[in-house]
């Protein structure tokens, strides 16, 4: 078996799939990530997966890595990609799907797909939000209400937005992630406005999905040293959750689901075999 890169079309997109499949009948795993690259860049963190039973679907959201639309990429086109791909795996393997959701806000993104939908089998996600709540992230409430309208109303335009700095435990390992990946990308930092829009607006926008119940079994990864989310803002998102839940939590860095894929990888699927 080797790693087929594919196209999902639907109507004017072309969604960019990095899959690996076991067979037919094989439980299937969507992967979902932060992005900012595409999905093949991140490939060494989910391919401690292959070493299990599934099918695996990788994919770049619309307008971004090598996924082909018109538009940029929002709330209303992650919702409209995920179906996209969920609706390929049901017509071509199982309805035994699942998703991931790593690399930060690839989390984010998957968590408010499941609460609009709640239409996947199982959950796990690395990063997660609480509708209402962004001091975990660092960002004062008031100000993302501000900037949100601002950014709608406004072309899309490249800003540079770096990590925040971080000098604590196994800070050489969490930064030799990013350095990594800056390698031969002169414009590594480099965001969308529209795609901060999507996010901020998950958190505030009075329309969010994320004020909507999860009632998917879900699996959340708590980071113990991470550089955007303190441990309360975990523990205040899994409280709150009144589907069958687990929390694991990792005494390391933001960076971990890298370093230590294997056995997230792992973690993830013990999760959705015990559910399947």
């Amino acid at each position: 078996m080797t790693w087929d890169q594919y196209y999902i079309q639907k109507n004017k997109k072309k969604i960019f799939c990095n899959q690996w499949i076991y067979s037919k009948s094989a439980l299937n795993i969507i992967i979902t990530h932060t992005p900012i690259v595409s999905t093949t860049d991140f490939q060494s963190v989910y391919e401690p997966l292959t070493n299990y039973p599934v099918n695996i679907f990788a994919f770049d959201f619309s307008g971004t890595g090598c996924s082909q639309s018109d538009g940029h990429l929002t709330r209303s086109s992650i919702l409209s990609d995920l179906d996209a791909v969920i609706a390929y795996i049901e017509e071509e393997y199982s309805e035994r799907i699942f998703l991931y959701g790593t690399t930060g806000i690839g989390g984010i993104f998957a968590q408010y797909y499941v609460q609009a939908r709640n239409n996947v089998k199982g959950f796990a996600q690395f990063a997660c939000l609480s509708y209402g709540e962004m001091k975990g992230m660092g960002y004062p409430r008031f100000l993302v209400k501000l900037l949100c309208p601002l950014l709608q109303a406004i072309p899309n335009f490249k800003f540079t937005m770096k990590p925040p700095e971080y000098t604590g435990y196994h800070a050489e390992l969490d930064e030799a992630m990013y350095v990594k990946m800056v390698r031969g990308r002169t414009d590594f930092w480099k965001t969308d406005s529209k795609f901060l829009l999507a996010l901020l607006e998950m958190a505030v926008h009075k329309d969010s999905m994320l004020q909507k119940e999860l009632r998917v079994p879900t699996l959340v990864f708590k980071t113990m040293h991470d550089r955007y989310f303190s441990p309360a803002h975990f523990d205040n998102y899994y409280n709150h959750l009144t589907c069958s839940k687990k929390m694991i939590e990792i005494d390391d860095v933001h960076n971990s689901y890298s370093i230590h894929c294997e056995s997230f990888c792992k973690e993830v699927y013990d999760w959705f075999r015990s559910i399947d």
